[in-house]
């Protein structure tokens, strides 16, 4: 197998997080995307230059590994740039009676279109995706997860409701101190609160 289905490019991960997602949640950036929004929250990850090769194996085992988790979110970065590895990942994950989120500049509707190897396998195996292009003009002031009025969530799968109140509640950002350094995860927003 190939490198795309067999690895994927890492520019960070955080082990638990209630930032990214519903419930307690791994996340994982995947470093390079080629939309490049301007003002996008993680300019670092745009290139495609960078990060860490990650098998998807050991990742699967990472997951495994980490307590009390609700499920896997896929950050970036943008993952379908990565689709083959991710989906490889994704469905491991939810092989563990886990959920998987996933973060998209892409539209669902330019997903569905698309014939790049690997996005049709990712997209069957989210239970949840935000998508669209962030927009600095508009940002999202009132849905948790959503950095722009422009993006929307969808509900892919019935492990998630619309009206699930979690979806409701305020943007938070999760800033950590460990021996990997800092890290900050989540989208506080103009009312959001931050968790330390």
């Amino acid at each position: 197998m190939s490198d795309r289905t067999t690895t994927i490019q890492v520019a960070q991960l955080v082990e638990c997080t209630e930032a990214e997602g519903p419930g307690r949640r791994f996340a994982l950036w995947t470093q390079g995307c080629p939309l490049r929004c301007p003002g996008c929250c993680n300019p670092e990850m745009l290139s495609f230059e960078g990060g860490d090769p990650w098998p998807v194996e050991r990742l699967v085992r990472r997951v495994h590994a980490a307590p009390d988790l609700e499920g896997l979110t896929l950050v970036g970065g943008e993952p379908f740039a990565q689709a083959e590895a991710c989906a490889r990942l994704a469905t491991e994950v939810r092989r563990m009676g886990l959920t998987v989120m996933a973060f998209s500049g892409y539209t669902l509707e330019e997903l569905r279109a698309s014939t790049e190897v690997g996005v049709a396998p990712l997209l069957a195996s989210l239970d949840l995706l935000v998508d669209g292009r962030f927009d600095r003009a508009l940002p999202e002031e009132r849905r948790r997860w959503v950095g722009s009025q422009n993006q929307r969530v969808h509900v892919l799968t019935e492990r998630y409701r619309a009206d699930d109140p979690r979806f409701a509640q305020p943007n938070t950002c999760e800033i950590k101190l460990n021996r990997e350094g800092l890290r900050v995860s989540g989208w506080p927003g103009l009312t959001g609160k931050v968790i330390s």
